[in-house]
């Protein structure tokens, strides 16, 4: 079972969860958090999957971490594309179809993240109003003209898209980060922090001590 960042975990109860630290009280009483986690960005070591939990407001967050063994199912974020038909949150469902259109015809590997990709997976209520909605793109090198068109299309759309760009075995950056500041520098997430680089020939140079 392979399991990577903004995978959705499932497990029995909170009970499983590893105590390296103490378990906030919201987390007893946050639907969202009883069940589920999110992956981390970071190095799974001994068959401890780093998770995320959320709670039922923006600022109750909790990183903590669960053995690989107590982990019942993986929802991952491409899987997640093939219930948006069955999306019944009105509010995000006719940005997510034109998205889903879009890339299908950009032929781009995808999936929604975030509050909307957490309420595909789980079925939870988590969004408002105001909820931006997070895809990630996967992608095995950059092709800057395919990420520009993107850009462009993003621009017609009526709500906040957010975009994530996770580069196989490098780390992921944020599409508008890049299309603003590819040649000056911009910020790659990679398991073991950020780091700054920019692009030649479409490769990946970290730009360090500069």
């Amino acid at each position: 079972m392979e399991i990577k960042v903004h995978d959705i975990v499932k497990f029995e109860s909170i009970a499983v969860l590893e105590k390296t630290t103490p378990i906030p009280d919201w987390v007893f009483n946050a639907p969202a958090a009883k069940n589920y986690g999110v992956v981390r960005r970071m190095p799974i070591m001994d068959d401890m999957v780093p998770i995320g939990l959320r709670g039922n407001t923006r600022e109750q967050r909790f990183g903590t971490f669960i053995h690989k063994s107590r982990i019942v199912e993986v929802m991952t974020p491409i899987e997640l594309v093939d219930r948006i038909e069955g999306y019944t949150n009105e509010i995000h469902l006719p940005t997510l179809k034109k998205i889903k259109q879009a890339f299908e015809q950009f032929n781009l590997r995808w999936g929604p993240t975030g509050s909307v990709g957490f309420e595909l997976a789980t079925g939870i209520s988590v969004t408002t109003e105001r909820s931006d909605i997070d895809v990630c793109i996967y992608m095995d090198a950059i092709d800057r003209e395919l990420l520009v068109e993107v850009g462009k299309f993003l621009k017609t759309l009526e709500r906040r898209v957010d975009v994530q760009v996770e580069l196989a075995s490098v780390g992921a950056f944020l599409l508008h980060d890049f299309l603003k500041h590819e040649k000056l520098g911009f910020v790659i997430r990679t398991p073991f922090g950020p780091q700054l680089c920019t692009t030649v020939e479409n490769q990946i140079r970290l730009l360090v001590n500069q």
